[in-house]
């Protein structure tokens, strides 16, 4: 009998490889996380080790540069090792970042996540070109080669894709454009041994309207079944009127559309990847606001 696939399945190949082209050892290597990307932490190396496939390459260069120059510029950034990366290992790519460790087991708040946030946002913009983020990632894409998708489903997230892409376009014309994170929550802040709390995972860094890296929390109240409380604390942080929501619906659909591509891409490999597919398209494509979402 053939067992489940495991969740790291189409990346834990690539780990040794890797590994062994940054001259790093993966002896002792653990899985930290998978959804995304597959993360690793590397134990003979203090290092973590990132993997995910190789069509981000583009992107995963800018994210290694833009954090490697917000650190250097003092915001805690966790910051990439010094090497040439990413690293190409067949289909995928691999990138390296030092090892934050738990520390003495805090965990962010809200108010710490708008912090981090606030300042990154007010940061001046690096010295070299970063181009504005892709509001929908790349979910139109992964929409289109995915083979757990039923024909209806491709359709209509294909099609739901392009409305919010013209959308964003009207909407965020007038409005300030900054370092945007792209996916600001606080499972990516962690504590730093000097600066108190680091912002991880720089995947998306682009630039866009402030507004955008609002959304993971705003849609936690909505989506996750957090109180209400958490968007307030978050906002009163920042420093703006958790009331004034102007922006926010559009944006709130948009990061919800987005929030699909990774589990389109992991369904193949992660049944509760493709549990949660299900769960969070069928209630987007049946305007079903009641149903609880589930992070991985």
């Amino acid at each position: 009998m053939t067992g489940s696939p495991q969740p790291d399945a189409a990346y834990r190949p690539s780990l040794v490889p890797a590994c062994r082209q940054a001259g790093l050892t993966a002896d002792g290597a653990r899985l930290l996380r998978v959804h995304a990307n597959a993360i690793y932490h590397l134990p003979a190396e203090n290092a973590v080790v990132r993997i995910r496939n190789a069509a981000a390459l583009d992107r995963m260069r800018i994210a290694v540069k833009t954090a490697a120059w917000l650190a250097d510029q003092g915001y805690p950034a966790v910051r990439p090792l010094k090497m040439t990366q990413p690293i190409v290992v067949g289909p995928n790519i691999a990138t390296f970042w030092e090892y934050l460790p738990p520390g003495d087991g805090r965990r962010p708040e809200t108010k710490d996540l708008a912090q981090l946030l606030r300042d990154l946002h007010q940061h001046p913009l690096p010295p070299f070109p970063l181009s504005p983020i892709r509001p929908l990632g790349y979910t139109a894409d992964e929409a289109r080669i995915s083979t757990v998708l039923s024909e209806h489903e491709r359709n209509w997230l294909i099609d739901r894709c392009s409305e919010l892409e013209e959308a964003f376009a009207r909407l965020t014309a007038n409005l300030p454009s900054v370092i945007v994170h792209g996916d600001g929550h606080t499972n990516n802040v962690i504590p730093h041994p000097t600066l108190g709390w680091a912002l991880i995972d720089w995947d998306s860094v682009g630039t866009g309207p402030p507004h955008y890296d609002f959304m993971p929390t705003y849609l936690r109240p909505r989506r996750f079944g957090y109180p209400e409380t958490t968007w307030r604390s978050f906002a009163i942080a920042y420093g703006i009127d958790p009331a004034d929501e102007n922006h926010l619906q559009l944006l709130a659909q948009i990061r919800e559309i987005r929030s699909l591509s990774a589990f389109v891409r992991g369904a193949q490999h992660n049944p509760a990847a493709h549990a949660e597919l299900n769960n969070r398209l069928s209630s987007l494509m049946t305007e079903d606001r009641t149903r609880i979402w589930h992070a991985l």
